[in-house]
């Protein structure tokens, strides 16, 4: 508990909570929708499991929808000001990162309240990356509505685009955890490789939201790769 709170406090977030967390209070399980999982069997369904993962705290289907290779490229910028690609997280820091905001653990919270919302129609392009062939390879652009009760003191918002780069089943690197379970090369599923977070936000608007959150209770904007901080695992 008290890493989080220390986390939360150095982003500018934190209103004091007091009281221990349980992960496996019936509270926090309950939170869980029942609504049924989309099938991954196309670019599309891809994206949309991904969505519906956030909305019902889906940790098992989340993990199952990353390949082995798989990247989250911030939009960031450099200290020149320059468009920054760089790489935030690999599969592993991906299902860390939403098991500590779905579920939480022994020491954090998960998150109170979770609303994404995408695109209603999903639309997919070829990868337009060189070397990447049509068959196998496609990409997702929709836009980003994300609304995050960290606690009751403390709600981020996030606002953008996210680019999704998705790969047919018999071109994917599968991890291995997933091979030993029986997943094979399946051209009917499809897999997330890229994630690139064009969302808005930077450190001199966190600051600022973050001071006016404090006295009037909004929510901080925050683009997606600052907002993954607060849950992303620590060494």
């Amino acid at each position: 508990m008290r890493r989080i709170v220390a986390a939360l406090a150095a982003l500018g977030l934190l209103v004091p909570i007091a009281g221990c967390f349980n992960p496996f209070s019936p509270q926090i399980l309950s939170q869980r929708v029942t609504s049924a999982a989309p099938t991954p069997n196309s670019p599309q369904n891809a994206v949309k499991l991904f969505e519906w993962c956030w909305v019902n705290r889906g940790v098992d289907e989340y993990r199952e929808l990353f390949t082995d290779d798989y990247v989250f490229i911030s939009a960031g910028t450099d200290s020149a000001g320059n468009p920054s690609r760089e790489i935030q997280a690999r599969r592993d820091d991906e299902v860390l990162i939403a098991e500590n905001m779905f579920v939480g653990s022994a020491e954090r919270p998960p998150a109170e309240q979770i609303t994404l919302l995408f695109d209603k129609s999903l639309v997919p392009i070829p990868d337009s990356r060189p070397g990447k062939d049509p068959k196998w390879h496609y990409q997702i652009r929709t836009s980003v509505d994300l609304k995050v009760r960290i606690d009751s003191g403390n709600t981020v918002e996030v606002t953008g685009n996210a680019l999704f780069f998705i790969t047919r089943g018999d071109s994917a690197a599968i991890p291995k955890e997933l091979i030993s379970r029986g997943f094979k090369p399946d051209s009917l599923r499809w897999w997330i490789e890229r994630w690139e977070d064009e969302t808005l936000g930077g450190p001199g608007v966190v600051a600022m939201r973050a001071a006016r959150a404090r006295i009037s209770g909004e929510p901080v904007r925050l683009s997606m790769a600052d907002f993954k901080r607060i849950y992303r695992p620590r060494p």
